[in-house]
């Protein structure tokens, strides 16, 4: 899982390297503009850099419905064991 952080100039770079993107792929309706594009985009121009911090702890998500009952399971063990309080809000 990957959770991002930006200066607020990321942004405005962003922007216009959607536009761009758009112009490239006006014709492909599926196409996706993904955050680690503009990134790369970004620091490959030379106008910006980008840091990988690594942490200890276990990350989960939910994506699909399907997802859902292993990631209540986590909470419940994690709220079990001390880490989260209950309710959680």
């Amino acid at each position: 899982m990957n959770m991002w952080g930006f200066t607020p100039d990321y942004f405005t770079k962003s922007a216009e390297i959607f536009k761009t993107f758009l112009k490239e792929h006006i014709t492909e309706p599926k196409k996706e503009y993904y955050i680690p594009y503009a990134v790369d985009v970004i620091v490959k121009s030379g106008k910006g850099a980008c840091e990988v911090l690594s942490t200890p702890s276990h990350w989960f998500g939910v994506t699909y419905k399907e997802d859902r009952p292993g990631v209540v399971a986590k909470f419940a063990e994690l709220v079990a064991k001390g880490v989260y309080p209950s309710p959680l809000y």
